[in-house]
């Protein structure tokens, strides 16, 4: 082993006879770094975008969603006692939502109204992300208000000092429809609005929140009836392994999520995105380091005689394709332990000091690009860099070894 590391570092280091290997050689190396780093901050943008992302829907999805296996209702009140028994909640909430028709002095617009409790904005902490008006679900005369997504008030045009026109909102009466008498079809209530909130485009453009007892009433449900028991755990409890107990104990007919889980999705799609980055990225590195094939067959031409001197002192057919192998795998592994500190040390300085803005960033939820180094992306890179670098050493290996044969057959 000492004498093949012995020629792996004299093959790198020393100058060739032929200086045109020299070039091949540093190029391809500069390519694996190259492509090496870009892994790396790629990677780590996506990990940015994936966290900005959760970051911005636990401003409104709890830590534990629990909704019906079957069906949209669920006796909320029990299971909220049921659930709330637990060491590891903090609050619970019960929320009941459904897609409805909204309208505002003449404008219509589909969207999502949730009905929620008085505990909700202690669930989510959605009263700290209004951007106008107030978090009010009911005035001291029992009156309901609304807080639309700032998407939603911005499509309907409302207004909070306009209190000539209030907000209606349809749903579907249950069961037979009179086709002959269209507008007894839904059921109708107004509402004033109280502010508007924002926490992300999606939910702001489809959201409105309103009083529980209101959403009840105007889906002819009883006050026990809910979708969805929402809950906040204590700090430190690990939403994960705490969904998995939970769901373990009340059975199949509920179905315990976290807040991954609600935007299944969403997160589905970053992964995807990320990891076919990754396989593109890295057949680029794989076309940098072909560059790496050409110059190890070049030094195999050009060290015949150390081939022959090899062979001379008894050295194996085997340990011939080691030292090409482990001499093209060593380029790799310099130019992949390069790549990866120079694309770690962009992520952190991005990370760190958000060296790169967005182009007219005050009208983006953050200023620069979001970026979060993972250890395991750095693992995930190296592996699939010193993949190629085998890759491309491989052919040349076998190419030492043929020579070695033709030494042998000739002694013979």
């Amino acid at each position: 082993m000492r004498l093949v590391l012995l020629f792996i570092t004299r093959y790198l280091f020393s100058k060739k006879r032929t200086n045109f290997i020299n070039i091949i050689t540093g190029i391809s190396f500069l390519g694996v770094m190259i492509g090496t780093a870009a892994l790396v901050v790629v990677l780590s943008v996506y990990n940015g975008l994936e966290d900005l992302t959760k970051t911005m829907y636990s401003r409104f999805n709890p830590d534990i969603r629990v909704v019906p296996e079957q069906g949209k209702w669920l006796e909320g009140k029990t299971l909220q006692l049921e659930v709330g028994r637990f060491a590891e909640v903090q609050q619970t909430s019960l929320v009941l939502e459904e897609n409805a028709m909204l309208r505002y002095d003449q404008q219509e617009f589909i969207g999502v109204v949730k009905g929620v409790d008085d505990h909700f904005a202690q669930v989510t902490s959605i009263d700290s992300f209004l951007i106008r008006g107030e978090y009010r679900l009911w005035d001291a005369f029992g009156l309901p208000y609304a807080i639309p997504g700032s998407g939603v008030a911005y499509t309907l045009s409302i207004s909070l000092q306009d209190f000539r026109n209030a907000l209606e909102v349809y749903v579907p009466k249950r069961g037979k429809i009179d086709l002959m008498r269209p507008d007894a079809a839904f059921n109708k209530r107004v509402i004033l609005p109280a502010g508007f909130f924002d926490v992300q485009p999606d939910i702001n453009s489809r959201y409105t929140l309103v009083p529980l007892a209101f959403m009840q009433e105007l889906l002819g449900l009883d006050s026990t009836k809910a979708s969805a028991v929402e809950l906040r755990l204590k700090p430190g409890v690990k939403a994960a392994a705490f969904g998995k107990a939970l769901q373990a104990h009340l059975g199949d007919k509920y179905r315990v999520m976290d807040r991954d889980q609600q935007e299944d999705a969403i997160f589905r799609i970053f992964q995807t995105e990320k990891w076919w980055t990754y396989f593109f990225l890295l057949l680029i590195v794989l076309v940098a380091a072909m560059n790496l094939v050409g110059a190890l067959s070049m030094l195999v031409i050009e060290k015949q005689r150390d081939i022959a001197l090899l062979f001379s002192l008894g050295a194996s057919r085997a340990r011939i394709r080691t030292i090409f192998l482990g001499l093209g795998l060593f380029i790799t592994l310099l130019g992949a332990g390069l790549g990866l500190g120079l694309g770690s040390a962009i992520s952190w300085l991005q990370e760190t000091y958000a060296l790169l803005e967005f182009e007219g960033s005050e009208n983006f939820l953050v200023s620069a690009y979001p970026v979060k180094l993972q250890i395991s992306d750095l693992f995930v890179t190296l592996g699939g860099v010193l993949l190629i670098g085998v890759l491309c050493s491989i052919y040349p290996a076998i190419k030492a070894a043929a020579v070695f044969e033709r030494l042998r057959f000739s002694k013979e």
